[in-house]
């Protein structure tokens, strides 16, 4: 996939971004959010964590804004899915 292409999927690729990571995190110990936090504070808190426990690869201070961050995380579960999940 290149860098600069649309990626199929990307809303419900963050979704499931954000499902699994949080499960994770509570395996953890850690609360990242309660389900009352907005979709902005959901994605930024699962990318600190992700590149806290070295899941992901931080972004340049210049890229780190909402867009980028989403997909950052959409090709992070990309990446962890398997090859015959219906995301891919």
């Amino acid at each position: 996939m290149s860098k600069t292409s649309k990626i199929i999927n990307e809303d419900k690729l963050l979704k499931k971004a954000l499902e699994v990571g949080s499960k994770m995190a509570k395996m953890q110990g850690y609360e990242l959010f309660n389900q009352s936090s907005s979709a902005q504070i959901k994605t930024k808190a699962l990318y600190l964590f992700l590149v806290e426990v070295r899941q992901i690869t931080p972004l340049p201070d210049d890229k780190l804004d909402g867009k980028n961050i989403k997909k950052r995380l959409a090709l992070w579960i990309h990446s962890a899915l398997p090859d015959n999940d219906p995301l891919k």
